[in-house]
Order: C-alpha cells, then sequence, then structure tokens
C-alpha cells in the first residue's frame, strides 16, 4: 500500500493510493494552503485524483483547508465521526466536553509556537483566532462513522478499518490497515516529555479515555 506524507508547517496528512485515485487522511492549517499546493505538486498527485478526505477529528490543524480543497474539487466526501458533524458546523476547537491543556509549561510553548507562525506569516496570529476554521456543514454524500467500520463498506478497495479512539477529542477516530499501518491523527503522541506530556497529546479532553484508546 502506497502513503504519501505531506509535510506542512506543523502538521502532516497523507495521501493514500486507492486505485486510480487517492484517499487523503486531515488537510493541516487554512494558512498552509500554497504550501499545501506545492507539496503535492512534489508528490505529482492533483486535487482531482483525490475521492475522499477522512478526517480524523474536526480541530482546524486538521480540517482548515477543506473549505479549499472542495472548491476545486467538489466531488470529494468527507469522511467523519458522527460526532464530528455537529463540531465542524460551529467552527472552532471543541471546549465544551471538558479537557484542556496538559500544564502551564504546554501553554507556555503554544505561546512560543503563536511566535513562531506569526514570523512565517509575516503577520500577527490571534490566540482565540487560531483555534477557529470555516465552519463546514456536512452534505448529503459524506460519510459518518459510527462504531468500527471497514474501508470497503465506504466504497474504499483498501485493506482496513476505522476505529473510534476518543479521548483527544470525543470524535476522534483511526485508521486501521491490515499491513500493521495506523494513521492516528492526535490519539497517540510520543513528544514534548520534557514538558510533562506522559506519552499523551498536549490537549486532551478525557485523559483516561486517551490513553484507553
Amino acid at each position: 500500500m502506497e502513503i504519501i506524507e505531506i509535510k506542512l508547517s506543523v502538521t502532516n496528512c497523507f495521501l493514500i493510493k486507492n486505485q486510480r485515485n487517492y484517499v487523503m487522511v486531515d488537510t493541516g492549517y487554512e494558512y498552509d494552503w500554497d504550501l499545501f499546493r506545492k507539496r503535492l505538486t512534489e508528490a505529482a498527485v492533483g486535487l482531482q485524483e483525490i475521492s475522499h478526505i477522512i478526517l480524523t477529528h474536526h480541530h482546524d490543524d486538521h480540517c482548515g483547508l477543506l473549505h479549499k480543497i472542495l472548491e476545486v474539487n467538489g466531488s470529494i466526501r468527507v469522511v467523519m465521526s458522527h460526532q464530528a458533524e455537529s463540531l465542524l458546523l460551529k467552527g472552532e476547537n471543541d471546549r465544551t466536553h471538558g479537557g484542556g491543556l496538559l500544564n502551564k509549561r504546554v501553554e507556555f510553548l503554544i505561546g512560543l509556537k503563536q511566535l513562531y507562525l506569526s514570523l512565517v506569516l509575516k503577520k500577527s496570529v490571534n490566540k482565540k483566532d487560531n483555534l477557529k476554521f470555516k465552519p463546514y456543514e456536512a452534505r448529503d454524500n459524506d460519510i459518518k462513522i459510527m462504531g468500527e467500520t471497514r474501508l470497503v463498506d465506504i466504497g474504499l478497495n483498501l485493506a482496513g478499518k476505522i476505529i473510534e479512539t476518543p479521548g483527544h477529542t470525543i470524535d476522534s477516530i483511526s485508521i486501521v490497515f491490515e499491513d500493521g499501518d495506523c494513521i492516528v491523527g492526535d490519539a497517540a503522541a510520543n513528544f514534548l516529555r520534557f514538558a510533562g506530556t506522559k506519552y499523551c497529546v498536549i490537549f486532551v479532553t478525557d485523559i483516561r479515555e486517551y490513553y484507553r484508546s
């Protein structure tokens, strides 16, 4: 199975070859549009070749480019957790189900990230706006996942399944392939341990559920 990693300014998304087309997992921040197009060109993949976008969850760094991509190729079907539909419509990272940043050290590092983005983008990055994205209203042809779902059952000729992996967010899902590869969004992490993350992502809705996932 061919998986192409698309490296953006902060986050990554992935392209998975599916016969004549590609399935994309996540999209990255909205401000990465130009870099995203550059990376697609480098990978020799056109937006018209993408048939599905699987969103691992609704956060701005994973769905931010959704509207721009669909403006170019409106036939793409968006695959999401059934819990993501209402969260995408709100247009901001959900904080109504508890949780938050792990500690003050992580909060300080987030501030440094905003400074970095301001320098890269050459404009001020507002803390409040940083967690927002253009609201997305699910369409009739989009696919809402509930429970364990085989990829073939949603029209993809790939050996694997989508499973629910809540904890980071209530709508987190992961793609598990039969060859052992797994794309999890932020449902697992192993970075910033010096900041006390203890093998988890920096924002968690439910820490116990996260570790169970």
